[in-house]
């Protein structure tokens, strides 16, 4: 778990016996969710997805859908849940907060993992500025 100030963000690589038809995440006062590996490239993306999700409280009323619509960088919500882990192998798990939120989070646990992949950092700031047009 990475802590900076009054925030938490905890990345997990999840490797199932057996591919979930569904994967439950409960989080109070965090944002969290479990995405397909190949959907982050880098642990900086999915960071930067959850803290618009967290601190804008939207798009979506459910702030886990609304980190994988950042995440996905598409207003179809639809389109954004394609990028969840339900039915894969493996999944990364992400959660940030505050630390007593990050940790009570229940979701799939797995080991530490930060994807290091080349990104576009402005990608997603670009997708939530276009939103609020």
């Amino acid at each position: 778990m990475i802590c900076a100030e009054d925030l938490c963000l905890r990345l997990e690589l999840v490797v199932f016996d057996k591919p979930p038809e569904k994967i439950e995440v409960e989080s109070r006062g965090a944002v969290a969710i479990c995405v397909k590996p190949q959907a982050v490239a880098h642990w900086l993306e999915l960071a930067q997805a959850l803290y618009y999700a967290y601190h804008w409280k939207g798009p979506a009323k459910n702030p886990n859908i609304s980190a994988l619509v950042f995440l996905a960088k598409t207003s179809q919500i639809r389109d954004a849940l394609a990028y969840s882990a339900a039915g894969a192998a493996e999944a990364i798990c992400a959660a940030l907060g505050p630390r007593d939120a990050v940790e009570a989070v229940e979701m799939p646990r797995g080991r530490p993992h930060m994807p290091t992949g080349s990104w576009d950092p402005w990608a997603i700031t670009k997708f939530a500025l276009d939103l609020v047009k």
